[in-house]
């Protein structure tokens, strides 16, 4: 399992705004720089967080973004599910209808899966940052 793009950007962003949440709103031309990412992909990314309620903005000169929580109570899974949706190894999990639960596999990949989503949902922005 590979994470995308948009998950790795966007926890990157949302790691950044956490190490510099003593500084208040951070523009996403900053992060961006800081980061060496694009700024107008960065942007569209940021804009689902805000909707999602994990960051907030303010418009003007000193403006931009910062998270509503304090980073130890944002937790990894959060932000991944805004970015991407549920995390799943397999279709098995998806979609009711695309696995009957009785293959041999299936054991295994509910493993993997509560594997990763536990370790996700404990794993909080500043355990990472610190």
């Amino acid at each position: 399992m590979k994470l995308s793009t948009r998950s790795r950007y966007g926890l990157r962003a949302i790691c950044y705004m956490a190490e510099n949440e003593d500084r208040g709103y951070i523009p996403v031309s900053e992060i961006s720089e800081q980061l060496s990412l694009s700024e107008n992909y960065l942007e569209q990314l940021i804009r689902i967080l805000r909707k999602e309620k994990i960051v907030k903005s303010i418009r003007g000169p000193k403006g931009g973004y910062k998270l509503i929580k304090n980073p130890s109570e944002i937790t990894v899974g959060e932000v991944l599910r805004v970015l991407e949706g549920d995390f799943s190894i397999s279709g098995c999990f998806e979609n009711k209808d695309h696995c009957d639960n009785k293959c041999n596999a299936f054991f295994a990949f509910n493993k993997i899966d509560e594997a990763i989503n536990n370790t996700i949902d404990s794993l909080t922005i500043d355990e990472i940052v610190n």
